[in-house]
């Protein structure tokens, strides 16, 4: 069983726990459990996750000698989850999952403690509370360095650029349209000295254009013979813009 899924059942025991005896047997258990994901952790590949899972591991197992007294064995403990660890699943997730049980077998073990009413169990609930704190601590540690570790291994992955699906040439999208009139004002203006001028086409004067060489608005582009098929003229309806092959 994946740890995420111990780590929630541990909380609802807890939780449901109503005698002091049961109480300690689930804060047990929840530190065994805390002890078998360190010791998961111990095994990363990752040195710094390796490092603290270590240390979660041992301190794990220290908050564990400390809530194992006799009225914790007389308790009817349900069945050693950490036993049935599998698989850390997502680290991060199950750390910070882990973190909220710790912090609730702490707060749990200080309200024992200010209602005990021998002084073993006070100093029970006192070490305990100390060494679950530790615990905690890492925990926090552990969920820092495995969100640095999935985010150095997602940084590494999307550094190269994906494959095209197709092995043709990049295109260029360019877009056309007529050009925007307060610049084609100003650039006739300035070229023509602020007056109209008439365009040299080569014809004696007098005699008209043919009607088959009119070419698109603004006198650039191919004539109506050697358009191509499906050809439409810039700045005219469903001609917005044009892919180019680059290269």
């Amino acid at each position: 069983m994946e740890a995420l899924r111990l780590i929630k059942t541990a909380r609802h025991a807890l939780a449901e726990a109503r005698h002091v005896p049961d109480v300690l047997a689930e804060a047990r258990q929840a530190a065994l459990l805390t002890e078998a994901v360190g010791a998961r952790l111990a095994e990363s590949a990752d040195e710094e996750l390796t490092g603290l899972g270590q240390q979660l591991a041992e301190a794990g197992a220290h908050a564990a000698v400390c809530l194992d007294r006799s009225v914790v064995r007389a308790a009817l403990v349900s069945g050693g989850r950490a036993a049935r660890l599998t698989g850390l699943g997502e680290p991060a997730a199950a750390l910070g999952a882990l973190e909220g049980l710790l912090q609730e077998v702490g707060e749990t073990l200080v309200v024992l403690a200010c209602g005990a009413e021998t002084e073993s169990l006070y100093w029970t609930c006192i070490d305990g509370v100390d060494a679950v704190s530790e615990c905690k601590e890492l925990a926090g540690r552990l969920r820092e360095a495995a969100g640095r570790a999935d985010g150095a291994e997602r940084a590494a992955l999307g550094g190269a650029e994906p494959e095209r699906a197709d092995c043709g040439s990049p295109l260029l999208v360019v877009r056309l349209g007529p050009p925007d009139d307060h610049d084609a004002r100003d650039g006739s203006e300035s070229r023509d000295g602020g007056g109209a001028r008439e365009v040299d086409d080569g014809r004696p004067p007098g005699e008209s254009r043919p009607p088959d060489d009119d070419g698109p608005p603004g006198g650039g582009g191919p004539s109506e013979r050697e358009r191509a098929a499906g050809y439409r003229v810039p700045g005219t309806v469903g001609a917005s813009e044009v892919s180019v092959p680059v290269g």
